[in-house]
């Protein structure tokens, strides 16, 4: 140790050693957070770190806490502070000496009075532990009649796990992983909550999901696929007193009948979690083994969320339905991937050559099945950021929500269009539905600090993105929101630091280079900000690059005139992030100019 020079060796006996966390790692594991979480807190919540200088100064200095000052600091965090009593002090009655001359003697008044003030505090405190032993006895018998009963019972489910010694299939455990968690959450929906658990949160115990999540019950199983045949085990914990009830150590069947397998499992299950309702099944149909095989990388891929990834998804899903064309759901994932890929801020392809092509799969996996809910978003949000067909969005949302209440996505996509419409409130309302539903997802974390930052709450937008890096810390649209919020606040240097995390790794995107640029432009850097605007050009010579970043930096520099003719040519474009001008604090400086009410009313969007 670096600090043995400097300080006599403990004692192994001291308590002090016990007591001592080294490292940020040990200091997180013993609050139950992520490193990035304390080591904010330090900062903004005074947490209690210390530092240990190292022997030179080249050596970084080490960080450690003690256990009781951890907890000390938590204690005062959580408890309630009793606000000072205004009312006067009523004296305590009874007789009082007196001096000789007939006044009352000040120092035995105050002895009588603190003697009455101890009966007063041992009386009570008699009285509080009396009652504290009724309760302590005759709670359980009341416990039950006087709380209401759990809103829903609540299932998390783990990543299955791929056990078949060949990591290129680890595809097919998370694609049951995701099949299964979207099968049970339409089983039940108004009695069991279903939350899938990222791989870091899996690797915790019960006692642990059940304090963060309040859970219930867990999932978890493994696939082991050989040749055509594949075998699932899983295995159903109680989190109260960590027992499995219920498990089958496999479930075999060819790949083509992995429908039919999910089918089963989740009935098991909710027979078992929800023994006192009938037993609930899903119609299962089967499907080409290789068609579903396909299916289940386009959708690996697809969550991948990269300009890369959605190409290989797209390849993925047109072999499904080349396998097999009745097969409905890897449409909806074509829609999917053509309406991100025409999206800020992805936009690889312009809007009129992806949102075409992204109804057309939509309406046909609708043709094939149409209680299918994710062909009903992806349908709903062509019609809003494309067709400008609000009313129709709308519908299409609100089919899906009705089909799976518990789909997040579907709530989350509401949001877009309650944001749209300028319900500010009931779009974050709508996200924080969509968190509840899948907590641990950073899109939808980072979507709800969209949300916030839309309604110009620029700190609660900074907090809940900041959330979203705690479950991935290289999550590129949390920076983006916390960038734009870091700058409307005027702190320029923390909203340069945001967009470069993007920049380090992508220097050459378009939307974080124009949100950089108008950055540039209102903290007075002009210099720079006609430097992105020129790369932007540059850049548009080898691929699209939407006019609306154009127009963003010239409304930095305050030239409307440019700032006009570019949202001109983004209207051209049929530009996806046109609608979100209402709510865009980015487009402030417009809103007083006619031209701006004018290109809304052309969007549909006038009062």
């Amino acid at each position: 140790m670096a600090s043995e020079g400097l300080r006599p060796r403990p004692d192994p006996d001291d308590r002090r050693i016990i007591d001592l966390l080294e490292g940020w790692k040990a200091i997180a594991d013993h609050l139950g957070k992520t490193e990035r979480t304390v080591q904010r807190w330090e900062k903004s919540k005074g947490l209690p770190v210390r530092r240990l200088r190292g022997d030179s100064p080249e050596e970084l200095p080490r960080v450690y806490a003690l256990k009781s000052e951890l907890d000390a600091w938590w204690n005062r965090q959580t408890e309630f502070v009793d606000e000072p009593t205004t009312d006067p002090v009523m004296p305590i009655s009874g007789p009082v000496e007196t001096h000789p001359d007939g006044g009352v003697d000040k120092h035995t008044d105050r002895h009588q009075r603190f003697k009455r003030l101890i009966v007063l505090v041992t009386t009570f405190l008699l009285g509080a532990l009396a009652a504290a032993s009724l309760v302590h006895w005759f709670w359980p018998q009341v416990r039950d009649k006087l709380s209401p009963p759990k809103a829903k019972i609540v299932l998390v489910v783990k990543p299955f796990k791929n056990l078949s010694g060949d990591s290129s299939l680890d595809y097919i455990a998370a694609g049951f992983t995701e099949e299964m968690v979207s099968w049970l959450a339409q089983l039940l929906p108004d009695r069991m909550a279903v939350i899938r658990l990222t791989p870091a949160y899996a690797a915790f115990g019960p006692e642990r999901l059940g304090r963060d999540f309040r859970a219930d019950y867990i999932l978890e199983g493994s696939e082991r696929q050989f040749n055509d045949q594949i075998a699932i085990a899983v295995q159903l914990t109680q989190v109260s007193n960590q027992a499995v009830v219920w498990g089958k150590d496999s479930y075999n069947g060819d790949v083509k009948d992995l429908l039919r397998i999910q089918s089963e499992v989740a009935s098991a299950i909710a027979a078992e979690v929800l023994k006192k309702l009938p037993q609930v099944t899903l119609p299962a149909r089967q499907v080409n083994r290789d068609a579903y095989d396909a299916y289940l990388r386009g959708r690996y891929f697809w969550n991948k969320r990269t300009a890369e990834s959605l190409a290989r998804a797209i390849a993925l899903f047109q072999q499904s339905i080349q396998v097999d064309p009745t097969y409905a759901p890897p449409y909806a994932g074509l829609a999917d991937c053509y309406e991100l890929l025409g999206s800020a801020p992805y936009t690889v392809l312009r809007p009129r050559e992806a949102f075409p092509k992204a109804e057309e799969a939509a309406r046909k996996a609708l043709q094939l099945d149409d209680r299918l809910a994710e062909a009903h978003v992806s349908l709903g949000y062509s019609d809003l950021v494309y067709d400008w067909n609000f009313a129709e969005a709308e519908r299409e949302f609100k089919k899906a929500i009705e089909l799976r209440p518990d789909y997040p996505t579907a709530h989350q996509f509401y949001a877009y269009y309650l944001t749209v419409i300028g319900k500010l409130d009931e779009a974050i309302a709508e996200r924080k539905k969509a968190v509840e539903l899948e907590p641990l997802n950073p899109l939808l974390t980072s979507a709800l600090g969209e949300a916030y930052y839309q309604a110009k709450q620029f700190d609660l937008a900074i907090e809940q993105n900041n959330k979203s890096l705690d479950l991935d810390p290289g999550y590129a649209i949390a920076w983006v929101n916390i960038g734009r919020a870091y700058e409307q606040k005027g702190m320029h240097s923390q909203a340069r630091e945001a967009f470069q995390k993007i920049l380090a790794g992508a220097p050459e995107d378009p939307a974080i280079l124009a949100l950089m640029g108008h950055d540039y432009a209102v903290s007075g850097d002009k210099a720079n900000a006609n430097k992105v605007i020129a790369k932007l050009a540059r850049i548009a010579t080898t691929k699209y690059v939407p006019s609306v970043y154009f127009a963003l930096v010239y409304t930095g520099l305050n030239n409307k005139d440019d700032a006009f003719r570019w949202m001109e040519r983004a209207y051209e474009e049929r530009c996806e992030y046109l609608v979100y001008l209402g709510s865009e604090p980015l487009a402030d400086p417009l809103r007083d100019d006619p031209r701006f009410a004018k290109l809304l009313q052309r969007l549909g969007l006038s009062k």
